[in-house]
């Protein structure tokens, strides 16, 4: 009886003990070595986040870079309604044609007639035909004239009007593109000021995305933005790329 009872508190206290076992054989890693450990998050110094903020109150913000992009594509919201207002105030100028004409002609008539007698032959004058009249007339005419017509119905609607509103489309698509573009190196230039790739592989292709975007930028307005953009040749090699 003793013996049974030994043998129940074994199996009472391996039962127990198992899911303890089961978990902690499912928590070590195959090959038996110890579990790996996470990665310590990278400390950003304040010196790297100071540095960030001074390369980026030294480029334009994204309100300067979005009215540049505007500018240089003449998309301004005020010029686009302009061109609309245009568009209906054009019915006001009329149409003006013009034209002008000069005609000269001569007529001569010479008449034969049996019953009325002949013409005289003077020698300055002579009539070999013998004819009985003859008549010589000279026309010289000028006419001009100048017509104008307003078309009216334009100060109501004009098809122009509804081309000009069409722009704004292009305006909102140009603004969203740019403001993408401009929060997207801002990312790349975070990441590489702040923590930098420790493979210079890496790092270099980080580098070129960051100035694809930055000429990117610069076509889209006009060149106003490579003029202020962060140059990291000059500020990370030195000035010893040329």
């Amino acid at each position: 009886m003793k013996n049974i009872l030994i043998l129940c508190m074994v199996l009472a206290t391996g039962l127990a003990a198992a899911p303890g076992a089961a978990r902690a054989q499912e928590e070590q890693p195959e090959g038996g070595g110890a579990a790996p450990q996470p990665q310590p998050k990278r400390q950003v110094s304040r010196a790297a986040v100071k540095r960030l903020f001074q390369i980026i109150k030294a480029e334009p913000n994204i309100k300067d870079v979005q009215k540049a992009a505007v500018r240089h594509y003449e998309l301004e919201p005020s010029r686009i309604n302009r061109l609309a207002r245009n568009a209906r105030l054009k019915g006001l100028i009329p149409n003006v044609s013009a034209s002008f004409s000069n005609e000269l002609g001569n007529r001569f008539t010479n008449t034969k007639d049996g019953l009325f007698p002949i013409l005289p032959s003077p020698p300055e004058n002579p009539n070999p035909s013998f004819y009985t009249e003859r008549v010589s007339e000279s026309n010289d005419q000028l006419t001009w004239s100048v017509s104008a017509s307003w078309d009216l119905d334009r100060l109501v609607f004009a098809a122009e009007s509804l081309d000009a509103k069409s722009l704004t489309g292009l305006e909102e698509n140009l603004v969203r593109e740019v403001t993408t573009l401009f929060f997207s190196r801002r990312r790349i230039l975070a990441s590489l000021i702040l923590s930098p790739p420790d493979d210079d592989e890496e790092f270099f292709y980080e580098l070129m995305r960051l100035d694809e975007i930055t000429a990117t930028l610069d076509s889209f307005t006009g060149g106003m933005f490579g003029k202020k953009a962060w140059n990291w040749e000059k500020d990370l090699l030195g000035g010893a790329a040329k």
